[in-house]
């Protein structure tokens, strides 16, 4: 997949409408996740996409408010995924990072509880660990599970993306932490005191349905199921309307939706 580097963007409506196509698609895929494999490998993927969708949509809506400082901080939230889920591909963690998880929010929660003031303002259903979730926390310690988190810019430059780092994620840095002139946009929004219309931020939108696609490829190139072409080929279609305003996707994801969930989009591969 080439990938696009552009500051030619399509006009607002053009990404409301593809974003709305991709999360129509992202449910077909999904749904095929479901169905074919019960793994904790396709389930973390599965999940993560989920999250890059919802995240996408997220976004939008903020855009749509004028709130860019939060659409680039969900912008950030979106790449750190992206950079995970090839980590764990690449390292073959996801059985760990999944066991490292639950340690984590177990003790999390653990932590919580033990607080007498939280105890008191919490309901009876929440106070408590499952037995089967005391054993598993048990077998898991005595595992030694050591995981750490990936390093971003690493990362981005192992998959050729250094550009989405430094002017994705690390320009998000400033928006994620605090800066002298924090609300200085908000400030002017409120008050309505803003002397002339502001930059319309295009490139967040452009550039967080980017990431979403490559997300999702990620995730199908890292599972263990086989997908047919076509679920390729419309993410390959989303990059050229990216690239170009070509509506070739629309004409892909209109085969797919004839098809309908039902169909095999995938299938196990051999020996799995």
């Amino acid at each position: 997949m080439n990938i696009v580097d552009s500051t030619h963007y399509l006009p607002a409506e053009g990404y409301v409408q593809a974003i709305e196509i991709l999360r129509g698609y992202t449910g077909i895929v999904l749904l095929s996740f479901a169905k074919h494999s019960s793994e904790s490998r396709e389930a973390i993927i599965r999940n993560f996409i989920a999250r890059g969708m919802a995240c996408l949509e997220s976004i939008l809506q903020i855009w749509r408010l004028g709130n860019f400082q939060d659409c680039w901080i969900l912008h950030r939230s979106l790449l750190d995924r992206l950079f995970h889920l090839r980590a764990l591909w690449d390292r073959d963690e996801f059985d760990i990072f999944e066991k490292w998880s639950f340690v984590r929010q177990f003790e999390d929660k653990n932590c919580l509880l033990s607080d007498p003031e939280v105890r008191k303002k919490l309901k009876p259903e929440v106070l408590s660990f499952s037995t089967r979730e005391k054993k598993r926390y048990a077998q898991i310690k005595q595992e030694n599970i050591s995981w750490s988190r990936p390093k971003a810019e690493q990362m981005a430059k192992e998959m050729d993306l250094l550009f989405l780092y430094k002017f994705g994620y690390d320009y998000a840095s400033t928006h994620v932490h605090p800066m002298a002139n924090d609300g200085e946009e908000d400030f002017l929004r409120l008050t309505g005191l803003s002397s002339g219309s502001r930059p319309g931020q295009m490139v967040v939108l452009h550039n967080s349905f980017l990431v979403q696609i490559l997300l999702t490829q990620e995730g199908l190139n890292a599972s263990s199921l086989r997908w047919r072409a076509i679920v390729y080929d419309f993410l390959e279609h989303c990059m050229l309307l990216l690239a170009s305003g070509s509506q070739e996707y629309l004409k892909t994801f209109a085969k797919i939706a004839s098809l309908g969930s039902d169909f095999e989009w995938c299938q196990p591969a051999p020996n799995s």
